[in-house]
Parts: C-alpha cells; structure tokens; sequence
C-alpha cells in the first residue's frame, strides 16, 4: 500500500512539472470553468493571417505566434509593408529582426515594438491572453459580454474593444479563430487557421 501511494504522488509531481498543456478534466460548463480550463492550456502556438489598419499605418501577412510559459516567438511575413519581423522574447531579454537589417535587442518586446510600429501601440502583454479567449490577468475589465456557450463575445480592456467572431474545436478545447481588436482608428483583425497546443510547429 504504502508503494501504491509513493508512486501516486511521485506521478502526480511529474504532472505538476510538465511544461506542456494540461487537458481540462471536464467540458467547461461556465465562464469560471472555461477560464480554468484555459489556464491548463499552457504554451501554444497558433498560425494564420494578420491585418492591421491605422491611420498612418497598415498591411496584411501571414503570422505564426509561438507562446511558451517564458516568453514567445513572433514571426510576420508580409505585414505592415516590411517584409519579413521576427520578434521574440525570453528571461534573458528581447530581439528584434527585420528583413535585411541588423537585428536589434533590448530588456524587453515592448520596447522593440514601439521602434518598429511608432503609431500603433500594441498590447502584447495582453494579447496573449486574447488570443486565446480569456481577459488579460491583473487588468481592470470595463465590459464582458458572452455567448451563449459561455464564451467571450466582446471584451473591453486596456483601452480596446475585442470583438469574438468566431471559434474552432482543438480538442479538448475550444479557441478563437477569429477575432477583431480596436482601439480608437487602430484596429487589429486576426484570422487563426491553425492551432497547436504545445507550442511546437510541424
């Protein structure tokens, strides 16, 4: 018996340190439950399109966004008529790389991306929440609306409106595949073709 319960908790500690997603043990049956069950989700990446308009500013391209527990790895290509960006983030800082430039590095994302896009200021601290449904943690929300399966419908947060257009089944989840963010004449619209729990791209 006792070997029995020493390999239980042995197991149960190998779970906890997993840095992978974690499948919710149940089909969410409430915001609260959809919430929790997101936070199983763990790293992610997702691909698809991306469109940005302002009023200094806009374009389209192709975007594969990679989410770890410790920073991320964003890719464009195409968009806002800059060729290829890659932007990335980790604990021991950021980096910036655009098509046939000198990469440049700096203590954080935001502060690359404010170089890249002076005049449309995006939230990546909360995106990454947004993305996958969820209001962005430690933030005030100003207004929540819902579907009627318990999902986000309109967010309001940070200043932006995100509107929820649709969602797509990646078992045993359900997350957005398409989404519009505005925040006065800066609207962002993201349509996510593909998503990979786990974080690793085929």
């Amino acid at each position: 018996m006792k070997r029995l319960l020493l390999l239980l908790v042995v197991a149960a500690l190998a779970a906890c340190a997993a840095r992978g997603p974690v499948a919710p043990p149940t089909a969410p049956s409430s915001f609260a439950d959809r919430l929790a069950a997101l936070d199983r989700l763990g790293e992610w990446t997702l691909q698809g399109r991306l469109a940005l308009q302002s009023p200094r500013q806009s374009g389209s391209g192709s975007v594969q966004w990679r989410q770890g527990r410790d920073g991320f790895d964003l890719r464009l290509h195409g968009a806002f008529g800059r060729g290829a960006l890659h932007l990335s983030e980790n604990t021991a800082g950021a980096r910036l790389q655009r098509a046939d430039e000198a990469p440049i590095e700096a203590s954080s994302a935001a502060v690359l991306l404010a170089d890249a896009l002076p005049d449309t200021p995006l939230p990546l601290a909360s995106l990454r929440y947004w993305v996958i449904g969820r209001p962005a943690p430690g933030h005030p929300v100003e207004l929540l609306q819902l579907d009627a399966d318990n999902r986000l419908a309109l967010l309001r947060q940070d200043g932006w409106e995100i509107r929820y257009l649709e969602y797509q089944s990646v078992p045993p989840w359900v997350l957005p595949s398409k989404l519009q963010a505005r925040q006065g004449d800066i609207e962002l619209r993201l349509a996510i073709k593909r998503w990979i729990p786990g974080g690793h791209a085929s």
